[in-house]
This record gives C-alpha cells, structure tokens and sequence, in this order.
C-alpha cells in the first residue's frame, strides 16, 4: 500500500501565521501630501516675534467662599471656637496672590471678565438701567398719579431716550444689542409714537423738568462763615457768611454709593497684595488700592473687634465694614465757551478698586456739595 510521504517542516519564516483579526486590519494611510502656497512653496506658518506679544490682562485667583451652615439636627451641639480665619489664595500667571487676615464673604474680583478688565471696559449691558433722570422731580401732578415715563409722552419715547443718557459716549456692539432688547422688543414699544420724535426737543423736556425745587429735594441750602484775615496784624480778621451753600447729608450718599451699578465691585474685606520678583525670586508687597493698605486693614480689625451694634437689635449678625470715604474738589467749567462755572465736592469709595473708580462714564463720583461763587468780599 503506497502511503503518501509526510509534508516538509515548516521552514522558521511559516513558524508564524497570523491570525485573521490581523488580516483584515488595514494597511496604514500615507502621510497627506505637504501644503503649499500658490508659488508651489512648501507651507511654512508664520508667528509673531515675541517682543510684540501681549501679555492679556488677568484677574486675580478666585476666593474659596465659606457656604451656609446646616443646623445641627441632632441633641449634642458643639461650639467651634475660630481664632483666626486667614486665607491666602493662589497666584495667578503673573504671580500675584492676596493674603486675607480673615476669610471674605465675596469676592468682586470673582466674576470679572477680560472686557472689564481691559482698557475698553463698559458696564455690562445687564446691569440695572438708570430710570430717567426726572422720575422724582415733584410737579402739579401727584406723584403717585405719574406713569412711569414721566415726563416723556409716552413709554416708547422714554425707552430710547433712557437709552441716550445713559451716560456711555461711545455705543459700543454690548449698546446695540442692550437698545434692541430693552428698547425695541418691550412690551410697550410701538413705532408710532416715534413720529415726529426729536432727540432734542425731548432733552428740553427732561431739562425743563429738572427745576430748582427738584435740586433742593435732595439738596440742602445753608451759609457758611469763613474768617477772612484783614492783612494787617493789627486790624483783627472778619467773619463773612457765605449764602447758598448746596449739600447732601453724608449718609445719604454712602447709602447711594452701596446701591448703585458699581455696589457689586467693593471690596468689603481687606486684604494685603503680594507677588514674586522674578529678579530677586523673593516676595514682594504690592500697594496700588486703599483696600490692600495697612490703615484700611487696622480700622477693619478694629470694628470686627470693638464695632458698636445697633441699639435697637443688640443681637445683630449682619457683617461689620468699612466704608473708605474719599473726597475732592475743584473748580470746573459748565461750557466751552463763557464764564459759566461750578464748584462741586465729589465723594468717592475707596472700596473700589481705581481702574473702576477713575472712568470717566463710571458713575462712581457722587455729588456731596457746590461751593457758592463769590465775586468779591466787602
């Protein structure tokens, strides 16, 4: 019986033999071809040396905020006694921290976003809108009589000038699209009341309504005695009493200040500023805002230590801070051409921080007084 010879061993090449997962994986793709240029260059991407590079403004790191406290269900209750409660935050890219000698309850900086932090800064276009600047001006017309758009005709025409003096120069895209919604798509808009409308004629109007009397509702008049000296050591000075001073009481512009568009930017909690050098690599002290300043952080320990509370509810919660009061002066022109001239006091908060404070169409400079023009003395 022939029997057929065994097969040849397998040579060390066929020792391996792949699986068939392994057939079908496909080969892989070639690389794509180069990019060119429609000179037929290669491609090559182009960057900004880096001495024209713009380090972008930043905000400092974020504030862990303490959160409420749960009430203790349980029988046992525990009292935690807290000495100090210091916190020191991260640094940012440029290496600046804050050191907080007591653990803030906000923190302004928290929410802030390159555009106001940039040179370019607006108020945001969802902040509060400022009501017309007539709505408390008293007329023959009670004021629970008076429609919200006094003294403009009607709501449509009290939208877009509210709009127009809303105290920001240049209306930005963030103006636009806050005139199209608070404006155009109201509930009380309607295009026909725009017929014959005169941005002009309408600031007459607002400026007619805004009287002597509406000036000293919130205004007080009083006189002033100034010792004027005579020049001569022999002949003693004389008092003359200055009429028609015009001012707020103090407290009534605290209070405007904490409730204003702004009142969301104070820092109520002080706080010192460090960074590193990057020459010496050691800590450095940075002093730029009343609120990082030895004074405000004493006066700040001081009333959470010796702070009065109210007489009518000894048992108040509510946090104790400090109201950084700064005043100024000087005189300033009311036209271009003339001699027409005021002398106002300004009050400002040092709770917020200069880059805020300083713009001119921030609204953070309340008026406190006006100093009466006085020709000659006799």
């Amino acid at each position: 019986m022939d029997v057929d010879p065994p097969p040849p061993p397998l040579s060390p090449i066929h020792d391996f033999i792949p699986l068939e997962s392994e057939l079908s994986d496909p080969l892989p793709l070639p690389p794509p071809p180069p990019t060119l240029t429609a000179s037929g260059r290669p491609y090559r991407e182009r960057r900004l040396p880096r001495r024209f590079t713009d380090n972008l403004p930043e905000a400092l790191a974020s504030v862990p905020l303490p959160h409420e406290s749960q009430p203790e269900t349980g029988a046992i209750r525990r009292v935690l006694l807290i000495v100090r409660d210091r916190l020191v935050t991260t640094a940012n890219s440029f290496g600046v921290w804050r050191d907080y000698p007591r653990r803030p309850t906000i923190d302004p900086d928290g929410s802030l976003s390159l555009e106001e932090l940039s040179n370019s800064h607006q108020l945001s276009s969802n902040s509060p809108q400022p009501s017309p600047i007539a709505s408390d001006v008293p007329t023959s017309l009670p004021e629970s009589e008076r429609p919200f758009y006094w003294p403009c005709p009607n709501a449509t025409i009290w939208r877009v000038m509210a709009w127009l003096n809303n105290g920001k120069t240049t209306k930005s895209e963030a103006e636009a699209t806050a005139f199209v919604e608070t404006v155009i798509h109201a509930s009380d808009f309607n295009k026909d009341d725009l017929i014959g409308f005169n941005a002009h004629r309408e600031n007459q109007r607002l400026d007619k309504a805004l009287s002597r009397a509406a000036l000293k509702s919130q205004f007080f008049e009083s006189s002033v005695d100034i010792l004027v000296p005579s020049g001569d050591s022999k002949v003693p000075a004389k008092i003359f009493s200055i009429p028609w001073l015009l001012h707020r009481k103090l407290t009534s512009v605290i209070i405007d200040a904490f409730n204003d568009p702004l009142s969301h930017l104070l820092h109520l909690s002080p706080f010192k500023l460090f960074c590193h050098n990057p020459v010496t690599k050691m800590e450095e002290r940075i002093f730029g805002e009343l609120y990082t300043s030895d004074a405000f952080l004493a006066e700040h320990e001081d009333i959470q230590r010796h702070g009065k509370l109210p007489s009518d509810d000894l048992g108040c919660q509510r946090e104790k801070v400090v109201a950084a009061l700064m005043v100024s002066s000087d005189a300033t022109h009311l036209t271009d051409f003339g001699n027409a001239k005021a002398w106002p006091f300004y009050l400002m908060l040092g709770n917020l921080s200069k880059y805020f404070r300083s713009l001119p169409n921030s609204g953070a400079m309340h008026h406190l007084a006006y100093i009466p023009s006085v020709s000659c003395l006799k």
